[in-house]
């Protein structure tokens, strides 16, 4: 019964059965393809060298960055992570296995050629970068955005993307965006038709990372906007129309540099749009081309600044070599902080003096003047002639009131008249900064000059000093005025001397770099200590590259305070400058010097803490026995004493270079050659030798004048042609006298007497022969002398040629004239004999002489005179 019943059934049995396998197959297809999503979304790579950051246990952030990664890195889907940097990768799609919390994503600069929808499944993503890609929006006619809406940044520079209306439609929440320029400036249309875009206050179009090519601005490009940050640099612009601007009322910053075709009929364009708005920096660097003719900024140019409540202003790289006279005074907005005007050609001439009325200025650029001239106001000047013709009276009327407001300040300003020109010598004048005016730059001006005293007048608050890369060759001072200054760079200007008098008066000085220059020579001088001053609050002082060979020992005694001192790439090979009194030092650069060492000395004139470090890589040091002590003291330091010992290096006694960053071992092996019995066999040499050099120097000095005497006559013998040197037959003069400079007035009447008893005489300051060795002309005269007369006083004992004569004398007596009598002493003075050393008493008893009488008789001056003749001519 019930098989039958089943057989009647299976018709519709059979139905049944299909539906559930065809359900069935269908289920399995699903599955599958879940699988194969699930397996397509877990595609990631394992091992992506991550770098993860962690902030309070909440919330982190990982750097992916330069991975080369093709696929994303796997993440755990319990992570908190809020901040993903991919940048600089292999990606060709949006990753879809981020953790859907995330707030930031940088894929910048990967090959992402579509986003898809992959984005909107990261609803709480507020920053996206997507830099440097390859992506395209689509054409369709209907295209929406596919960024969520939750988007607060977006940078999509570099994608060479052709932008569609409603293309970031939707973007209700965006605050910043950074998009290439378009063409068409219709920037508006890529958000919803007809409404305006409220929460966009910042615009960036530029070029100078991206791609920008607009030409013209007009009236629409911005209408849709309510900025407050505007960024058009690098755009290639030709013009911005008159009302381009001007809906933007709430404009904080705009930057329309490097346009170099827009020249300042833009910059005038921009100023009229943005009257009476709340603009506070503007910068229109190089909107001129780079060559031509020196520009002119103009009153017309400038008319609408002063309406305008700028706090910065940037007029850089725009081949600005004049300010008509006026606009500084006139048309420049008061509450101006920061002007800058650097790369230019700047002349000098009167509008210079108008920054004076400037007086909230705080910042002043004039750096890189590549043609500003070295002289002063020459007032050779033609107030008729400006670059655009004649001034017109409306013109001259506003020089005169300008040059009435400078004189207040310049009272050496001459009266003006039309068509007069105005001839002056170079003034000495009192220099007048605007009062606020903290920092000036102007280094790479070319300014050629030795600062005598100069004088600055009104309130000067200068702080800092920008003055490097000049000439300025010699610096007298005293530079008065500006007693507020804390920073002063005037490096590389070639500069040979600072006296005492150009820091003395700067007590607030706690900066100075005066490296790169040539202080080498004028530093090893005395003067040299007091140049800094006594500047108790500096702190930093850069004396690199000065070709310094030496420092005073009391160069810092004043400068108590100083941290950092950096003294290297010099020539110094001995540290001997006194830093012991520096409480708060810190660093010392000595690197790429001379030293070999720091001996014992320069260790004690080291500051007393141990809380500093001294740089000493690139000297020349040696790894000697000698040195030993210098590199135990370096090892019983903290290698952050001596940082960079891993590049430092000393020379081994076989010539080899040695890194120190190892000093145990090396000290170690040190020991072991200085403890050696070379040494022992070293000063045993020197000990030898110092004796034998005693011993021999005894004999010399004791037989001195004998072997003087015997090389004279030796020389006689052997070279007989030489001039006054012939050996004769009869004496060439009866007597020769030495004498004491002091008696030579005596020996002179001497000479007259004895030669008019018809003697022939011998003194050597007129009968020696010139060019002749002055001990030659001694002998000389001795051995052609009959007899020898010493004129013997105090002076002649202490005489050194005198005592020559005497012992050359002794020697010819005895060696040469077989020892026949020859001295005849003389003594003027009869306490000479008690001063006579004993190796000359023996003459005295043994030999005649003299005694000159101390009364004025003339009697007993004719008997004196009478017994010398006879004695010389040998009368008994």
């Amino acid at each position: 019964m019930c098989l039958q019943t089943k057989a009647l059934d299976c018709p519709k049995s059979g139905k049944v059965v299909m539906v559930r396998l065809r359900q069935l197959a269908m289920l399995h297809v699903f599955l599958l393809l879940e699988a194969a999503l699930v397996h397509a979304e877990e595609n990631c790579t394992e091992n992506a060298g991550c770098l993860y950051e962690y902030f309070n246990a909440t919330w982190s952030s990982t750097d992916c960055s330069s991975r080369d990664l093709t696929v994303p890195p796997c993440f755990n889907k319990g992570t908190g992570l809020v901040s993903i940097n991919l940048r600089h990768n292999k990606l060709t799609e949006i990753p879809r296995n981020l953790p859907k919390l995330i707030i930031n994503l940088d894929l910048s600069h990967n090959s992402i050629s579509d986003i898809g929808t992959t984005l909107l499944i990261y609803k709480r993503l507020e920053y996206l970068n997507l830099d440097c890609n390859q992506l395209k929006f689509s054409t369709k006619p209907n295209f929406t955005s596919k960024f969520p809406s939750s988007l607060v940044f977006l940078s999509l520079k570099s994608n060479q993307i052709e932008y569609r209306p409603n293309a970031l439609s939707g973007l209700d929440l965006l605050f910043h965006l950074r998009i290439d320029g378009l063409k068409d400036g219709k920037l508006g249309e890529m958000f919803s038709v007809n409404t305006t875009v409220h929460s966009l206050k910042i615009l960036d179009l530029s070029g100078r990372d991206g791609n920008c090519n607009m030409v013209l601005l007009t009236a629409t490009t911005f209408i849709k906007f309510n900025l407050t940050h505007l960024d058009i640099s690098h755009c290639g612009l030709l013009n911005i129309e008159i009302g381009t601007l001007v809906s933007q009322q709430h404009l904080h910053f705009l930057d329309a540099s490097y346009n170099q075709r827009l020249g300042f009929r833009g910059l005038q364009n921009i100023t009229q749009d943005l009257l009476n708005t709340s603009l506070k920096i503007l910068n229109v660097s190089k909107i001129h081309c780079s060559f031509g003719i020196g520009t002119l900024l103009t009153l017309q140019q400038t008319k609408y600044l002063k309406f305008i409540p700028l706090e910065e202003l940037y007029l850089d790289s725009n081949r600005l070599e004049r300010i008509e006279i006026g606009v500084l005074t006139y048309n420049f907005p008061k509450s101006l902080k920061v002007f800058s005007l650097g790369d230019n050609k700047l002349d000098i001439d009167i509008y210079m003096l108008e920054a004076v009325s400037l007086y909230n200025l705080e910042v002043l650029n004039v750096s890189f003047q590549s043609l500003s001239k070295l002289n002063n106001f020459d007032f050779c000047y033609d107030i008729a002639d400006s670059c655009t013709g004649l001034m017109n009276q409306t013109q001259f009327k506003l020089t005169v009131q300008v040059f009435d407001v400078l004189r207040r300040y310049y009272p050496f300003l001459p009266n003006i008249s039309l068509g007069v020109s105005m001839k002056s010598q170079d003034p000495n004048y009192t220099f007048h900064l605007p009062r606020n005016l903290q920092t000036i730059y102007a280094n790479d001006i070319k300014f050629q000059y030795n600062v005598g005293t100069e004088l600055f007048g009104g309130q000067c608050n200068l702080k800092q000093i920008h003055f490097q890369n000049n000439f300025l060759y010699k610096i007298y001072g005293p530079i008065l005025g500006c007693n507020n200054v804390t920073y002063v760079d005037i490096s590389n200007n070639h500069c040979s001397l600072i006296t005492r008098y150009v820091f003395n008066d700067k007590p607030m000085l706690e900066v100075l770099n005066i490296s790169q220059n040539l202080l080498g020579s004028f530093l090893k001088e005395k003067d040299s200590v007091e140049m800094l001053g006594h500047n108790k609050r500096l702190t930093v002082i850069d004396l690199h590259d000065n070709k310094i060979t030496e420092l005073q020992q009391r160069f810092f005694e004043n400068n108590t305070m100083i941290q950092i001192l950096n003294i290297s790439h010099n020539n110094i090979e001995h540290w001997t400058v006194n830093m012991r009194h520096m409480d708060q030092f810190q660093l010392l650069d000595l690197s790429y010097n001379q030293l070999q060492e720091l001996d014992e000395r320069a260790m004690k004139l080291f500051p007393e803490h141990d809380n500093f470090t001294i740089m000493l890589q690139g000297n020349p040091l040696s790894c000697t026995c000698k040195n030993q002590h210098f590199l135990s003291w370096i090892n019983s330091f903290p290698t952050s004493r001596f940082p960079n010992l891993s590049n430092t290096n000393c020379t081994y006694k076989n010539g080899s270079k040695l890194l120190l960053n190892d000093l145990p071992v090396l000290l170690a092996m040190l020991r072991k050659d200085c403890y050696s019995y070379s040494l022992i066999i070293i000063f045993a040499s020197l000990f030898i030798c110092l004796t034998t050099s005693l011993i021999i120097y005894r004999i010399i000095y004791r037989y001195r004048w004998k072997i003087l005497y015997i090389y004279y006559l030796t020389k006689r013998i052997l070279l007989p042609e030489t001039k006054g040197t012939n050996r004769k037959k009869h004496y060439e003069s009866d007597a020769f006298i030495s004498y004491a400079d002091s008696q030579r007035a005596f020996v002179v009447n001497m000479a007259r007497r004895l030669e008019n008893n018809g003697l022939n005489i011998c003194i050597h300051d007129r009968d020696f022969v010139p060019g002749v060795d002055i001990a030659e002309n001694i002998t000389n005269a001795i051995h052609n002398s009959r007899r020898i007369v010493f004129v013997m006083t105090p002076a002649f004992l202490k005489s050194y040629w005198c005592m020559f004569e005497l012992n050359m004398a002794r020697m010819e007596s005895i060696y040469t004239r077989g020892g026949e009598n020859i001295m005849l002493l003389v003594l003027l003075d009869n306490d000479v004999i008690k001063e006579m050393p004993r190796s000359l008493l023996d003459i005295v008893e043994s030999k005649s002489y003299l005694e000159y009488p101390n009364d004025d008789s003339l009697s007993c001056s004719s008997v004196f005179w009478e017994n010398l003749v006879d004695a010389i001519q040998d009368k008994d």
